[in-house]
């Protein structure tokens, strides 16, 4: 092997330059000994990018001597070409600034619209609940009288309703706490709404919240019977907040 080669090879294997496009290259990292044939295959990457880059260089240097020779024969033409790039560079620099700004501002208004549905839709879904809730409440007997626009069925939603579940169709679901549907454990299907306030009938406070059974005259402002016999309070002259506190306290 000539002098010179040995030399060139030496100082390729230095410069750790490889090709993927050839293959058999050495690892110029490892320090075992080379054939001939790896170090042809190294001198032949390096000769492949070495002409590429020349190729490139001659390019660019070819296109700079033509935009020199143009702005000698038309300096006008170059000197408005130069303006134009110039120009529209600031309005693609003003555009990219004003299309930022509507994005924050209307980014920020449109978080803001889309958080309003949002609290519209549950706020929407809350009031179908409670209007199916209350039919069912109605249905069982509950006492459909009020004061200073509170009802018994208010009363008894704000404790229980988050026992109920609103279906597409816009029937109510018992859900036990963690959402499941509650099972008749005779039926083995989903407990009636109607049959599930109607256990309450027979809870101490909540059982004046519905009509008596058949005039046995349960219910606030009643001295009759309750449902289960229990002879009722006449509730008639508490206050609203002593109501309140009787019922919830």
């Amino acid at each position: 092997m000539p002098a010179d080669m040995s030399d060139e090879n030496q100082s390729a294997l230095e410069m750790g330059a490889t090709s993927s496009g050839e293959r058999n290259i050495p690892d110029p990292g490892d320090n075992r000994s080379y054939s001939e044939e790896e170090v042809q295959n190294l001198l032949k990457a390096l000769k492949s990018e070495r002409e590429a880059r020349k190729v490139y260089e001659k390019e660019v240097k070819e296109k700079a001597a033509m935009l020199e020779k143009f702005a000698d024969i038309q300096p006008e033409e170059y000197r408005k070409l130069q303006e134009e790039v110039a120009t529209s560079a600031r309005e693609k620099a003003a555009v990219e600034e004003r299309t930022a700004l509507l994005e924050e501002k209307y980014g920020s208004q449109a978080a803001e619209a889309a958080k309003a549905r949002d609290s519209a839709n549950r706020e929407l879904q809350e009031f179908r609940k409670r209007y199916a809730l209350e039919k069912v409440f109605f249905a069982a007997g509950g006492r459909t009288d009020s004061a200073d626009g509170v009802s018994f069925f208010d009363m008894l939603a704000n404790q229980i309703g988050a026992q109920f579940r609103l279906e597409v169709d816009g029937s109510i679901t018992v859900v036990d706490n963690a959402g499941d549907p509650v099972l008749d454990k005779e039926s083995g299907r989903r407990l009636n709404p109607e049959d599930y306030l109607g256990q309450f009938k027979t809870h101490p406070i909540y059982g004046t919240f519905f009509k008596g059974n058949k005039g046995s005259g349960a219910g606030i402002g009643y001295g009759g019977t309750d449902t289960v016999g229990m002879t009722g309070e006449d509730l008639h002259a508490l206050s609203r907040d002593e109501l309140f506190q009787r019922a919830f306290g």
